[in-house]
């Protein structure tokens, strides 16, 4: 029977909210670690011989910090990856809206030369190519009209009024969280054998 493993430090338990929604204070409080993480850049964490961003690393200094504010590090991490969540959805929209934009534009290019174009055969191959675009307009508007699920749209609101922040600080918000040590390799090991 294995042993349970022992619980993280500082990681008390946390029960989300059965909505899934961020409430201001969370979202104000996690800005404020990717900032000072930010501002720290080239700290080490406590105790650590470690460097910073060093994969054997047992915690990422946003963690660190989250922890040296007095946070709930599971609530952080929650409140983190909602704001990944949240942000990846926004990201998604304005990606289609653009999509979607350049389609309509190539469309309405391509419509202007089969309407100019000199003979059968090239109107027939602008034809193809105006379907096959249409097709593809079709499909990202199906697409844009699949709605995030009510909590997702919900923390988008939330962390709008702090995009700018995220954004000084979205390098930070990039990096993977580090929960364990990764195993050790010897120098020598070759993968695939």
């Amino acid at each position: 029977m294995p042993t349970p493993r022992p619980a993280e430090p500082g990681r008390v338990a946390y029960r989300p909210p059965a909505d899934g929604r961020l409430t201001r204070a969370q979202v104000e409080a996690c800005v404020g670690v990717l900032e000072k993480v930010k501002l720290d850049e080239g700290r080490r964490p406590a105790g650590s011989a470690l460097a910073p961003g060093d994969p054997l690393s047992l915690e990422s200094l946003d963690v660190v910090v989250a922890r040296e504010r007095g946070l709930n590090v599971s609530e952080y991490l929650w409140v983190r990856e909602r704001v990944l969540e949240a942000e990846a959805a926004a990201l998604s929209e304005r990606l289609m809206a653009g999509h979607l934009t350049m389609l309509e534009r190539t469309l309405a290019e391509l419509r202007t030369r089969r309407a100019a174009a000199p003979d059968e055969g090239s109107k027939k191959l602008l034809g193809e190519q105006i379907a096959n675009f249409e097709a593809e307009a079709n499909r990202t508007r199906r697409e844009a009209r699949e709605k995030e699920p009510d909590a997702v749209r919900a923390n988008m609101k939330v962390i709008e009024p702090y995009r700018a922040r995220l954004e000084a600080a979205g390098d930070v918000l990039d990096r993977p969280v580090l929960r364990g040590a990764a195993p050790a390799r010897s120098p020598d090991a070759v993968p695939g054998k």
